[in-house]
């Protein structure tokens, strides 16, 4: 009977003695269209024990010497380059099978103690195919073998010492991590090193020119005089290719136009920028090149490059449509009792296609929030029809900005324009005509035309104090709208995801300031009624023995019920804040005006609505489609 795998896996064990232990970090994850990590430094081990390699050791070393706080995860990749978890030392040992001739610079990674997690499968589980040229004894054979130290010297240790000098090489506004060349410095393939040189010579604001350059070597050359030179050209042990020859001395001038600033080139420095604002405008890259690199680049180049650049983003639009009913149901999973639907066009499904029409998220943290401390109003953008089919009772009104950028098209009097706003604020609808009678003395075509725009629909002095839930048509929602106006450009999961962050955030921030609060209402609030407490100082007050009072300001003068808390002028019913006259009676009745404000202004009513919290979601990796 042959020898048992164990054997076999010994005898491999015993022959290896020495491994190079390499530990990735500095660098980023990429979990699409595969699992990669990329942009890293690294810090090396070389000699190391083969079989005192131990999961506490290693974790160690990421904590003590690159920097984590904690290892959340430990990562290895096999002989095939493919990522394992190693969770404990039976995941060590069965790593330490694979260590062959051929497999002794081991690659760890790890993830930090903040940050995502990994998926990938356990070391213990890998199916990964390995031969072992090893003799085994019998019984008669001695258990000893000769080994060729020279044999197991597969690697080129100065392969290893240029992985180990490998630079980050992130892409930001300045290019900082493209300053410096090294020789040595290994690329995937030649045309991401010629981006990476192109990049170093935008950096540096040198100007380099083409010496020669083929689908095997890149080599360049600067401006006559200067001694600079770099030669990249494909390794002949592996797929990816190095600088072989670097002469890293300049002696020339900066220049102002840079042939290496290409399309392509440019394309990648703004990816990022374009990729969250395709209405990136083209005049504001050319100022950012400008600015930051002093090179002047044409409109048509920087045009291309954009094009290029957005080229790229169809697919990432296209991917986001293909996940969004998985990132839909990460929704509902890690929001319990949310709102999410997908409406896919039934028009489309007719013809045997898919197409996204409209897509509706509610989470439940917004809604308990709704219910528990803010009024009942409902923002709606522009949904007039659906408003009179669906709720026909209901009140709205439209945004004075926008009647104002309409109405002054035609009226542009600075005067006409302040009686107009006057009108907007008029809180009862004898001061609203009043208003419009001014504007009319100024110019009677105006007021006419003013009201045209239906002053119900916008103007205080029309609004329904009784209506417990007002419809409120483009105020709100304009101003929501202004506020994701980044996001909105988008492909559509990376807005959501971008919209999702912005609420959560503020919901923490804004629970952060209420609880900074000095006193029992809002600030805004206390402002107000700040105001209103002055100005009645300056009213006068008669009460007529039971509940009644006329308060005069000035020429007007208005009824209070303090038992009912209205006044005729309608401020305290509209705003919930006691008007100035209703201030003043309850001076007179020795009632504190500020026990009066209503609840939602109070400090209780605003940390109820910031007590509910939306749950942060996991990474597309672990989104899963309900087959429900």
């Amino acid at each position: 009977m042959g020898p048992s795998l164990f054997v076999f896996l010994g005898l491999n064990l015993m022959m290896i003695d020495k491994v190079d232990l390499i530990f990735h970090y500095g660098g980023t994850w990429v979990i699409s269209p595969e699992l990669l990590y990329n942009q890293n430094s690294v810090h090396v081990l070389s000699g190391y024990e083969a079989n005192n390699v131990r999961f506490a050791d290693v974790c160690e070393e990421f904590t003590k010497n690159l920097g984590f706080t904690k290892v959340n995860q430990l990562l290895v990749t096999g002989p095939s380059g493919r990522y394992y978890l190693v969770t404990d030392d039976d995941g060590m040992r069965t790593l330490q099978y694979l260590f062959s001739k051929k497999f002794r610079v081991i690659n760890f990674f790890a993830v930090n103690s903040f940050d995502l997690s990994i998926f990938a499968q356990n070391i213990t589980y890998h199916t990964e195919t390995y031969t072992m040229d090893v003799d085994v004894a019998s019984d008669q054979e001695s258990s000893s073998s000769e080994f060729d130290e020279s044999d197991s010297n597969d690697y080129n240790e100065e392969e290893l010492e240029v992985f180990s000098q490998e630079k980050r090489r992130g892409v930001t506004d300045t290019l900082e991590n493209y300053k410096v060349l090294e020789k040595g410095e290994t690329f995937k393939d030649i045309p991401e090193a010629r981006r990476v040189i192109n990049f170093y010579v935008m950096a540096n604001r040198y100007g380099l020119r083409v010496k020669k350059t083929d689908t095997t070597r890149a080599g360049y050359k600067c401006v006559e005089g200067c001694p600079f030179t770099v030669l990249v050209s494909k390794d002949k042990k592996s797929s990816t290719c190095s600088i072989k020859t670097l002469n890293s001395v300049h002696t020339c001038d900066s220049t102002y136009k840079n042939p290496r600033a290409n399309a392509n080139t440019l394309a990648h420095l703004f990816k990022r920028k374009v990729q969250y604002n395709p209405q990136f405008k083209l005049k504001d890259m050319r100022e950012e090149l400008e600015t930051i690199f002093n090179m002047n680049v044409s409109t048509s180049k920087v045009k291309r490059a954009k094009r290029l650049a957005l080229e790229n983003l169809e697919g990432s639009f296209l991917d986001d449509y293909n996940k969004l009913e998985a990132y839909g149901q990460e929704l509902r999973t890690s929001n319990p009792e949310s709102d999410v639907v997908i409406n896919i066009s039934k028009e489309a499904l007719l013809q045997g296609k898919k197409k996204f029409l409209r897509m509706y998220i509610c989470f439940k943290a917004l809604k308990d929030e709704w219910k528990s401390g803010l009024r009942p109003l409902i923002g709606l953008d522009g949904l007039i029809d659906a408003k009179k089919s669906v709720f026909p009772e209901a009140k709205y009104k439209y945004c004075v900005r926008h009647i104002e950028a309409n109405w002054c098209k035609r009226w542009r009097s600075g005067q006409a324009k302040k009686l107009m706003w006057w009108c907007a604020w008029a809180t009862y609808v004898e001061d609203f005509e009043d208003q419009l009678r001014k504007l009319g003395d100024i110019d009677e075509e105006a007021a006419k035309d003013l009201l045209k725009y239906k002053p119900q629909t916008w103007c205080r002095a029309y609004f329904d104090t009784q209506c417990k839930n007002i419809m409120v048509d483009n105020n709100f929602t304009e101003s929501f709208n202004a506020w994701i106006l980044e996001a909105r450009h988008m492909p559509i999961i990376k807005m959501l995801e971008e919209i999702r962050l912005k609420v959560m955030r503020r919901l923490v921030s804004n629970e952060a300031k209420v609880r900074s609060w000095k006193g029992d209402f809002s600030p805004p609030c206390m402002k107000l009624y700040n105001v209103y407490r002055a100005i009645a100082h300056g009213c006068k007050v008669e009460f007529n023995g039971d509940f009644g009072y006329e308060g005069t300001e000035g020429d007007d003068r208005h009824t209070i019920n303090l038992k009912d808390k209205r006044c005729t002028c309608r401020a305290w019913d509209l705003s919930g804040i006691p008007c100035p006259h209703a201030i003043k009676a309850m001076l007179y009745d020795k009632v504190e005006p500020g026990t009066q404000i209503h609840w939602y202004y109070c400090k209780e009513a605003y940390l109820l609505t910031y007590k509910n919290k939306i749950q942060p979601i996991m990474g597309v990796k672990f989104w899963k489609v309900d087959p429900a």
